[in-house]
């Protein structure tokens, strides 16, 4: 009994330090001094990957062709994936932009080929349905006039902060925050990131790759920072399981890249980020299911396990009242169901629009 007990609390312990202690941690690194200089203006290549995007490419052209920096050094790069909606044909109308139509094979994939054609010296990478603010690349770029810095992500907004995903998104913004004072940003988001064209590696097709290429970037000596004003808002999505199950199980998928930094010995190891913000709450459905059931078996140990135990089972019966329990239940789900297929080979390489 003394077992169950140690391990019982040992997980409450380990809850407590995923969702706060990494915080504390991360506060007690040394900030970067980085030089920024907000007349920095490089190149810059956007690559915008599309699948079936008609109804919001056009806007996210418009978007694109309003943003401050100079026309003459900004090169927009649609890079269609094997679109057969009227994605292409809506684009086909700016002459302005670089259209390149590809055979359905995945993001990343498309990525890597519109990577050859890009004339920047700075990478941008984003998705269609992503709006940037007006100096959202400048502010980008101005982190690169530091020779340190190798990958830059910016601020993801949702236009409606009230929902439950937007305050999912505002704890995942602080943690970036906080990992980016000191360059340690552990991935970046796909809908504003940005590298050194000299930086970038091409991925194989099942790797996800905002969360991939930025850590293989910190792994070679770049840094990887987080810049708050450099903006893009998108609506928050309206699909969860299946949304978070896809995006989980693709990163599962792409650590067998990144093995090498997971070693403690290594100059740049990943070993303690990865485990505190990735690794814990993807395990996190297996480490509930293990304290409900070893506070079953600890009920007639005292008072404190009753009252654990009627407050589990109240927690999880008032996801059908309240949304914020509800959407917890449902990130738990997915990241259950993606470890499942991760543990089957499955894999994913190409992606669906879900809003």
């Amino acid at each position: 009994m003394s077992l169950i007990i140690g391990l019982y609390w040992l997980l409450i312990l380990v809850l407590v330090y995923a969702f706060g202690g990494y915080l504390l941690v991360l506060l007690l690194y040394k900030p970067l001094n980085l030089k920024y200089d907000a007349n920095y203006r490089p190149n810059v290549s956007l690559i915008i990957s599309v699948y079936n995007e008609a109804a919001v490419i056009e806007r996210k052209i418009l978007n694109t062709l309003e943003l401050n920096y100079p026309k003459n050094q900004l090169q927009i790069i649609i890079a269609d994936d094997g679109s057969n909606d009227k994605t292409v044909d809506i684009t086909s109308k700016y002459q302005t932009v670089d259209l390149h139509r590809m055979v359905r094979q995945g993001k990343t994939a498309c990525q890597n080929e519109s990577f050859k054609v890009a004339t920047g010296e700075i990478i941008v990478f984003s998705d269609a349905n992503a709006m940037y603010g007006k100096n959202a690349i400048i502010n980008l770029v101005r982190n690169f006039a530091d020779e340190r810095v190798g990958c830059v992500c910016g601020e993801l907004t949702y236009t409606s902060n009230k929902t439950i995903e937007g305050t999912y998104w505002s704890y995942e913004k602080l943690l970036k925050r906080l990992e980016g004072r000191s360059g340690r940003l552990l991935g970046a988001n796909g809908s504003i990131y940005a590298i050194r064209k000299t930086d970038y590696i091409p991925l194989p097709s099942d790797a996800i790759s905002d969360f991939t290429e930025p850590i293989l970037i910190y792994g070679k000596g770049k840094d990887v920072v987080y810049e708050p004003n450099a903006i893009a808002s998108e609506s928050a999505p309206k699909e969860t399981t299946a949304r978070k199950r896809r995006i989980i199980l693709r990163s599962l998928n792409s650590l067998k890249y990144l093995t090498h930094l997971m070693n403690i010995f290594h100059k740049r190891s990943i070993f303690f980020p990865l485990l505190s913000h990735k690794l814990l709450h993807w395990m996190l459905p297996i480490i509930l299911g293990m304290l409900f059931i070893l506070n079953l078996n600890l009920v007639n140990n005292g008072v404190i396990y009753q009252v654990t135990m009627v407050f589990q089972i109240l927690f999880y019966f008032s996801g059908v009242f309240l949304g914020s329990v509800k959407y917890f239940i449902q990130v738990n789900f997915a990241a259950l169901l993606a470890l499942l297929d991760w543990i089957r080979g499955k894999k994913i390489i190409t992606w669906t629009v879900l809003r």
